[in-house]
């Protein structure tokens, strides 16, 4: 139980920022209004660089369906954008997800935050739907070199509670409801242009226009 006991903690926090039962797939539920990001989060910047913002849960189908497109989109585009990923899982509905972004904050803290994500995300039919998934993300935190000892006491410490605590209260002051929730610019993406060619246009129309 002792071992649980910082993922009820987190799931407790979770509830009460996201507001608990409204939560659900952005594929069935209607788009809120554009919400500036606050002040301290990715803004455009003087050179010309596009920033996405994505609040996203691991265990989320939409949100895996997703991943493959923002990878493409990352090596199409390089340093014309910058991506961040903020944590918002959804306690209510997907068992594993608070404690995927657990790992994968965990794995942060050591240097290896996107290949954390990357796994998650690209093995998420292996352990969606598993008992025990302790034993799963051990094998990746392996695989990608981590310390493990460090590892399993990060997962379960303060400074990953509240790195995804902050990023679920900073995602429900800006609206988002459901996952993945896009946010170019600081403004909020519509449902329907979370594609790699509704994605593409709206970086292009950000980007400078070449004289």
């Amino acid at each position: 139980m002792k071992r649980y006991l910082p993922f009820v903690i987190i799931a407790a926090v979770l509830v009460a920022a996201v507001g608990g039962g409204f939560l659900m797939f952005r594929s069935s539920q209607t788009q809120p209004p554009a919400t500036p990001t606050p002040a301290g989060d990715s803004v455009a910047t003087s050179k010309g660089v596009v920033t996405i913002d994505e609040y996203g849960d691991y265990q989320c189908p939409p949100c895996g369906a997703l991943h493959p497109i923002i990878k493409s989109l990352k090596s199409e585009y390089g340093d014309r954008i910058q991506f961040a990923f903020h944590h918002f899982p959804l306690t209510q509905i997907h068992s594993h997800a608070l404690e995927a972004s657990s790992a994968a904050a965990a794995a942060g803290l050591q240097g290896k935050f996107w290949e954390m994500h990357n796994l998650l995300y690209e093995n998420q039919s292996v352990w969606s739907e598993v008992g025990d998934f302790r034993p799963i993300v051990l094998d990746f935190a392996r695989k990608i070199g981590l310390d493990l000892q460090r590892f399993m006491r990060d997962i379960d410490g303060i400074q990953v509670v509240t790195l995804i605590r902050d990023d679920a209260t900073r995602g429900n002051l800006l609206g988002v409801n459901s996952t993945p929730t896009i946010f170019i610019n600081g403004q909020m993406i519509a449902n329907e242009n979370l594609t790699a060619d509704g994605l593409r246009k709206e970086i292009n129309r950000r980007l400078p226009v070449n004289p």
